[in-house]
């Protein structure tokens, strides 16, 4: 016996509605580029603060895109051995690499200045994702300089140009370069003495060696709530939450010297457009987890800079520009 015209009807309105309850998750499914796990490379060494923001964002990064994020350390050489094997990767949704300031920008605006350029271009050989976050470096002053303030530094390095000696983890480095700049905007002189790490200008500025030096911001908080050093400022847009009474060198008024190490994701050239802006939006999303902001708090960087490719490369592109007049200006001697 043939069913009744209402009861079919009844019955294609219940299967319409449920198709249209499905639809959303189905092409959820069915747009989401990814569809295998994705390498993550790492161009440091595991248990570091850089491998440690790479795990965090990664287990994020997996539940948003459906696929596991597996992290790859590759340490060495200004990130070049992680490029060169991204690199070898095909085109897809599936690898990424951990770059930095200093790995994607600074390195090699110095070797440009070495004549040594890198084995592969920064700008043409890799698509800008997404920056994960950043960790602004601070201005410090040895206790036994004197100097509590970023105007007395200021004032003593005017009164006796080439006379005041700072410190750096090395020729080229971040916290050279960072202690370029501040002579540049404030037009004073100073004498840079390189050491070999982090561990050993600290110790240098402890004994009064040198007056004053850019320090990563994890050596300056700890040596601060130790009360060993004077942290005059904070050289980045905003105030760092484990130093809040420590003022940002915007906020007293010195132009452009915002030395904010940024770390991102980059795609190989070539991966389709859908995989970087699905990979960014991402990333994106787990910068607001309040997991991911806790933790990353915790090892002094600061969230809230996660920003479009498109936005990214603009970025990418001023930096070039900025670290390149201070290198030049410096007339840093590189060794031949």
């Amino acid at each position: 016996m043939q069913a009744s015209t209402p009861w079919r009807i009844r019955h294609l309105g219940l299967a319409l509605a449920l198709a249209l309850s499905l639809a959303p998750a189905l092409a959820q499914q069915t747009s989401s580029p990814f569809n295998a796990p994705v390498r993550f490379i790492v161009p440091y060494p595991p248990g570091g603060p850089t491998d440690l923001t790479a795990r965090t964002f990664a287990d994020k990064i997996a539940r948003t895109i459906g696929q596991p994020v597996v992290i790859e350390n590759k340490p060495g050489a200004q990130g070049v051995p992680a490029v060169r094997q991204l690199l070898q990767m095909p085109a897809d949704c599936h690898a990424m690499y951990f770059g930095t300031l200093s790995t994607q920008v600074v390195s090699h605006v110095i070797n440009e200045f070495r004549k040594q350029p890198a084995p592969y271009d920064a700008r043409k050989d890799l698509v800008p994702v997404s920056v994960l976050g950043g960790s602004p470096l601070a201005i410090v002053a040895s206790k036994k300089s004197g100097i509590t303030t970023y105007k007395q530094l200021v004032d003593a390095l005017k009164a006796q140009p080439g006379k005041l000696n700072y410190g750096s983890d090395g020729v080229a480095s971040l916290t050279h370069l960072g202690g370029e700049m501040l002579n540049q905007a404030a037009g004073t002189q100073s004498l840079h003495i390189p050491y070999k790490g982090t561990a050993e200008f600290s110790q240098a500025l402890l004994a009064g060696d040198i007056q004053f030096a850019v320090s990563g911001i994890v050596a300056a908080v700890n040596l601060s709530k130790q009360d060993r050093i004077n942290v005059l400022a904070i050289a980045g847009p905003k105030r760092s939450d484990q130093l809040p009474n420590v003022p940002t060198t915007a906020e007293l008024g010195v132009p452009g010297v915002d030395l904010t190490s940024w770390f991102a994701v980059f795609m190989r050239e070539g991966t389709p457009k859908a995989c970087v802006d699905a990979m960014s939006q991402a990333i994106v999303k787990a910068s607001q987890d309040p997991d991911v902001v806790q933790r990353m708090t915790a090892v002094g960087i600061e969230l809230g800079m996660s920003n479009t490719p498109e936005q990214f490369a603009r970025q990418m592109e001023g930096d070039f520009r900025k670290w390149h007049k201070v290198v030049e200006q410096a007339g840093i001697q590189f060794e031949k």
